[in-house]
């Protein structure tokens, strides 16, 4: 299993697109791939299902999002599986949920707390490791492609420190470049045990 997360902290360069259209392609190449929505505004979500689907899921508030498996570790409670949306039988889809910013402020206490050891903070830091592997389990999934929104705070922070690959893409003007720049630097930052959080949209 291999983890590719799609990061650039400037937006409308193409990231959720690609992940949609690569996730098919490798789907189609009998790969089982999963596609993970961590991005809040949950355009990867929207891609991928219908419109009658969206409304059931929340308009009914149906518990297939994956804060739904989020609140629970948060809480202080066991985790719940989370929920993998059938896509087709190579791809499969972990749904977004705009509800995930409100994590973000947790999530970045949690870092601070669980480097002096606290079991607690550290089950909230690594709940997106947890919830990748359960839903890779579930699915056999042979690769797991994410889109994360276009900033450098806690949640992506999270999530990259999950991954075994990072892709940026970028258009051809200066602020994609001036994006490189930015999240090289974050990343190394991070690498290196400087923890302090910094949010650029």
């Amino acid at each position: 299993m291999r983890t590719i997360t799609f990061f650039n902290n400037k937006g409308g360069v193409g990231k959720t697109t690609t992940v949609y259209h690569v996730a098919w392609m490798l789907s189609q190449l009998g790969i089982k791939t999963l596609a993970v929505d961590l991005d809040p505004q949950s355009n990867l979500t929207s891609m991928f299902l219908s419109i009658e689907r969206l409304e059931e899921i929340y308009e009914q508030e149906l518990k297939l999002t994956i804060i739904d498996s989020i609140i629970p570790v948060v809480s202080g409670d066991p985790y719940i599986p989370v929920h993998v949306e059938p896509i087709t039988e190579n791809l499969g889809l972990i749904i977004g949920n705009l509800s995930l910013s409100t994590f973000e402020d947790k999530l970045s206490k949690a870092w601070l707390e669980c480097l002096g050891g606290d079991i607690y903070s550290f089950k909230i830091t690594s709940i997106f490791n947890t919830i990748i592997n359960d839903a890779a389990k579930q699915k056999d999934a042979e690769l797991i492609l994410i889109d994360v929104g276009p900033n450098l705070g806690a949640i992506n922070r999270a999530v990259t420190i999950s991954s075994d690959y990072i892709i940026m893409p970028v258009a051809s003007d200066l602020f994609s470049l001036q994006g490189i720049k930015n999240l090289g630097i974050t990343l190394n930052n991070w690498k290196k045990g400087n923890y302090s959080v910094t949010t650029s949209h």
